[in-house]
């Protein structure tokens, strides 16, 4: 595979990962399936945002919909996704000064 195959791959995961309202739908998905109706009252988002960001994280083979009878069920595609978000969790840091101490650059 080409080296720019995989860093576009690998910036376009990041760029669907860095809209808050994307991972907050991941992370109500962690804990099991749910529907749309679920998710809104897990996040506290409305209908339409859901609905919009459930779809990029469907087109981008994040999640799954499932249909029972008349509810559309949506879950994770594969659970190493939140272990993968939660180990960047620390270079959050809180503040941008202590991540800068805690993780300095090691190209300057």
């Amino acid at each position: 595979m080409e080296v720019m195959n995989i860093t576009e791959k690998v910036s376009q995961v990041f760029k669907l990962l860095s809209d808050d309202n994307r991972v907050k739908i991941l992370f109500s998905l962690e804990s099991g399936s749910r529907t749309v109706s679920q998710i809104i009252e897990v996040t506290g988002m409305s209908q339409p945002l859901v609905s919009f960001h459930l779809r990029a994280l469907r087109e981008a083979g994040f999640i799954k919909t499932l249909r029972k009878s008349t509810f559309v069920i949506n879950e994770l595609c594969d659970d190493e996704l939140i272990n993968l978000i939660r180990k960047f969790e620390k270079y959050g840091g809180g503040n941008k000064e202590n991540a800068v101490s805690k993780f300095p650059c090691p190209c300057k």
